[in-house]
């Protein structure tokens, strides 16, 4: 991923959940970027708003050396690959450095709404139920753009760029999950996908997202002269396999229950399976 750990990652006294968070505007809603739909009937526009009674909450404070058990895990998962260490690592980092599964999941929320959205927008574009995107599509196919070109046009389009941390993850987080999903399946046309192709890009915008949170917050080691550059790499992407599988199962799970869910229980949803997924981590420990 693209976003960097130099930082120390956050400390004791400030809150579990910044907030700045709920600042961020909402993704997919960027009217400047497309022209106006007749009588403002734009189907793709889905995500919620967040509501005021949902920011303005209690925000628990961090203890002190809430990430030790955390990063002394991941380092060993580093240095050795052993699959076990980077499970604990992940429990301690959800039950003591962030307090629990569901602050976890609370602090990933632009993550969750980004993929619900991203489901919604994919569903519109193949199915040509609103004018908008209808021509943004048609204006994008006219210049017969290469598959980079698409991956980029999305990005652009769906992702707020405010210049926040947490956008740039979800920037690259978009970028590096369409460019997978066209490694793994490489005739697949991000303009026509079925839904089994929009979730696997949604599982793998996710995991995308988990690693990036483990390496702001706990994953220092990463960048530092002590891991070799290769193992680094490879580490790295073994964290986003792991975390894909652990969601991918949680997200299939909550589907069963209800398959075509509108856009705020999506959300609801998402935010469920990072939840579920953390807090089957801290069985680990």
């Amino acid at each position: 991923m693209g976003t960097s750990t130099s930082s120390s990652g956050p400390g004791a006294g400030v809150g579990f959940d910044p907030p700045w968070l709920d600042q961020i505007g909402n993704p997919l809603i960027i009217p400047s970027a497309l022209p106006d739909a007749p009588n403002g009937n734009n189907a793709w526009e889905t995500t919620p708003q967040v509501q005021p009674s949902e920011v303005n909450q209690p925000v628990s404070v961090a203890p002190a050396r809430r990430f030790a058990n955390a990063r002394r895990e991941l380092g060993i998962f580093a240095r050795t690959g052993n699959e076990g260490h980077f499970r604990k690592a992940v429990g301690h980092y959800s039950r003591s450095g962030m307090g629990g599964s569901k602050n976890v999941a609370q602090r990933m929320r632009l993550s969750a709404r980004t993929a619900a959205g991203l489901v919604s927008f994919f569903q519109t574009v193949r199915d040509g139920t609103d004018q908008r995107i209808n021509q943004w599509v048609s204006a994008l196919v006219a210049r017969t753009p290469t598959a980079r070109d698409v991956v980029d046009e999305i990005v652009r389009l769906v992702v707020s760029d405010g210049g926040s941390l947490d956008e740039e993850s979800c920037r690259n987080s978009m970028d590096g999950a369409m460019s997978d999903l066209l490694r793994i399946q490489p005739d697949v046309d991000l303009l026509k996908m079925n839904d089994a192709d929009i979730w696997t890009v949604v599982e793998l915008f996710l995991a995308n997202e988990a690693s990036t949170r483990l390496q702001l917050d706990i994953g220092q080691l990463f960048e530092s002269a002590k891991l070799d550059p290769k193992d680094a790499v490879q580490r790295v992407n073994e964290m986003g396999e792991y975390m894909r599988a652990e969601i991918s199962a949680q997200i299939r799970q909550l589907r069963e229950g209800n398959a075509n869910p509108d856009s705020k229980q999506m959300v609801a949803v998402i935010q469920e399976a990072l939840a579920n997924t953390f807090k089957v981590y801290e069985g680990a420990i």
